[in-house]
C-alpha cells in the first residue's frame, strides 16, 4: 500500500506563479516608466538619417533608371518647396516635356535643404545647400542629369538639416560622384564640426 502524499503540496506548487492582480500592477508600472522615458528620447537623429537615406535612394534610383531606360533622368531640387523632382527625359533634350513622366518626393516635416555654415565634406566652403562644380539649373532650380553610361552631369554635395532638442540643428550631407554616380551620405559631428561617413 502506497503512502498517501500530503494534500498541501499541490497548493505549494501554485504559490510560485503570479496572480492576475500582480501581473496588472507590473504592467501599469512598466507602462508608466515607458511613458516617462519616451519624451526624453530625441528622435530627430533618426529622422535626419532617414531623410539622408531618402535623398540617397532617390539619386541612386535616378542613376539606375537612366542606365536601364537608356535615356537621361533629370533631378532638380526645389529648395523652397523642400522637394526632389525626378523627370524622365525620354528624348534627351535637357528639358521636361509635357508628356514626360515627373515624380516628386518631399522631405519630411521640419527637414530642410540647408547650408550648415561650415566647410563641406570635400573641405571646400559651402556656398548653398546644393553644391557642385557643374550643377545646372532648370526653372531656377539646381539640376543634375543622370546619363545612360552611369555618369552624372556634375559632382554634388547636398545638405539637409533638422531642428534637434533645444536650439541645436543636425546636418546630413549626401555626396554624389560625377564619373560613377556613386552616392554616399555623411553625418556632421557637431562637437568637432567634422563630417563622418555613414551607411556605406
Amino acid at each position: 500500500m502506497c503512502p498517501r502524499r500530503p494534500a498541501h503540496r499541490h497548493s505549494e506548487a501554485f504559490r510560485f506563479g503570479f496572480t492576475l492582480a500582480e501581473t496588472m500592477v507590473v504592467l501599469v508600472i512598466a507602462g508608466t516608466m515607458i511613458a516617462l522615458a519616451i519624451p526624453r528620447v530625441d528622435m530627430s537623429r533618426y529622422k535626419a538619417d532617414a531623410v539622408a537615406q531618402i535623398v540617397r535612394t532617390s539619386l541612386q534610383n535616378a542613376g539606375r533608371t537612366a542606365i536601364t531606360r537608356q535615356h537621361d533622368i533629370i533631378v532638380t531640387f526645389d529648395t523652397a518647396g523642400q522637394q526632389i523632382v525626378t523627370a524622365y527625359d525620354a528624348n534627351n533634350d535637357g528639358t521636361i516635356g509635357p508628356t514626360e513622366r515627373v515624380t516628386r518626393r518631399g522631405l519630411d516635416t521640419g527637414i530642410l535643404f540647408a547650408d550648415p555654415g561650415i566647410k563641406g565634406v570635400s573641405g571646400a566652403p559651402i556656398t548653398a545647400s546644393i553644391n557642385g562644380a557643374s550643377i545646372g539649373s532648370l526653372d531656377g532650380k539646381p539640376r543634375l542629369t543622370f546619363h545612360r553610361d552611369g555618369s552624372v552631369s556634375s559632382d554634388a554635395e547636398i545638405y539637409v538639416s533638422i531642428a534637434a532638442r533645444g536650439t541645436d540643428k543636425l546636418y546630413r550631407a549626401i555626396v554624389l560622384t560625377q564619373s560613377t554616380g556613386r552616392v554616399d551620405w555623411y553625418r556632421l559631428n557637431t562637437s568637432t564640426n567634422k563630417w563622418v561617413i555613414a551607411g556605406i
